[in-house]
């Protein structure tokens, strides 16, 4: 059944700094008829947020979660707090399960006490990359402790009890009020210096424009669908085909950009090779048309251009 889109609803977003969180606040404040409750463990959050509710709290508290839910009554709560830096994940495990996985339970438990439609993201290093891309219904098999944390999230969302709706996704790129380094601008940065440098071209996704992100949310929260969708980009590429690519969308000399193996790179935690999500399930059930990586990368390009970098 589709909603009433008449009924003024409430609104709660949780990691209000990251760049998802800001792209649904833009969508929701044009698209929805919602009053948005921004709650962040940070107290210098910026940009255009009147007539936005603000609350800092401490994101691993449970009591003040359910007591600002309690307070505001929110219809939907909207998850986009993570530790998302994987390398960072493997040498603090207990910082990225608090994050990640208490965190998350906190979110849940919070939702629940209010019967709030609970929406939280995930991603497709759930997976080993051994024969991506990936749909909702494959199994998962993560090979490092950042995957493993948000496979955790995702089994406390589907014991919670609450009307939970889990949005995997990959590669997320887009602007960031708080100069949040995704991707797309670490290569903008290097190709900026007019030096050569390596990206790997064996680690496969789907970049992901973050107003994409969003409007699948407007839409999940519009038909009030629970489950899994994947909600991922257009392409499937390696990262130095996408790193050729954002070097294109800005003018830059894209022979500065060399090929280099995951081996070579030697990050600290391993990569699934051949991740990525499929977006079928979302095409059809949500409507939605995903954007390949030139056309986000060149919204993007102009939304930095009006907004500064």
């Amino acid at each position: 059944m589709e909603a009433d889109t008449n009924i003024q609803r409430k609104i709660m977003i949780v990691g209000a700094r990251s760049k998802v969180a800001e792209a649904i606040v833009r969508m929701v404040r044009a698209e929805l008829n919602a009053s948005v409750i921004l709650v962040s463990s940070a107290d210098n959050l910026v940009g255009d947020i009147d007539g936005v509710t603000l609350y800092t709290v401490k994101h691993h508290d449970y009591k003040q979660f359910k007591e600002i839910a309690i307070k505001e009554l929110p219809s939907v709560m909207i998850n986009c707090a993570a530790m998302t830096d994987v390398d960072a994940c493997e040498i603090d495990k207990e910082g990225a399960w608090s994050s990640n996985v208490t965190l998350v339970d906190n979110f849940l438990r919070a939702g629940k006490a209010v019967d709030a439609h609970c929406l939280h993201f995930s991603t497709d290093y759930i997976f080993d990359g051994n024969k991506g891309p990936y749909g909702e219904n494959d199994i998962p098999n993560p090979i490092n402790y950042y995957g493993r944390t948000k496979l955790a999230s995702e089994n406390i969302c589907h014991s919670s009890g609450v009307d939970c709706t889990i949005l995997r996704t990959n590669i997320v790129y887009g602007h960031s009020t708080y100069r949040h380094i995704d991707f797309v601008h670490w290569v903008i940065g290097r190709l900026d210096m007019g030096k050569p440098f390596k990206v790997v071209d064996d680690q496969f996704g789907n970049p992901t424009f973050v107003d994409d992100i969003a409007l699948a949310v407007k839409k999940v929260i519009e038909k009030k669908r629970i489950g899994i969708y994947n909600i991922s980009g257009k392409d499937y590429c390696n990262r130095y085909e996408f790193a050729k690519n954002i070097a294109k969308v800005f003018s830059y000399d894209s022979t500065l950009i060399n090929a280099m193996t995951s081996e070579e790179l030697g990050q600290k935690s391993p990569r699934p090779k051949r991740a990525g999500l499929i977006n079928l399930k979302a095409e059809t059930d949500l409507q939605m048309k995903f954007c390949d990586s030139i056309a986000g990368v060149t919204t993007l390009r102009h939304q930095m251009q009006m907004w500064g970098k």
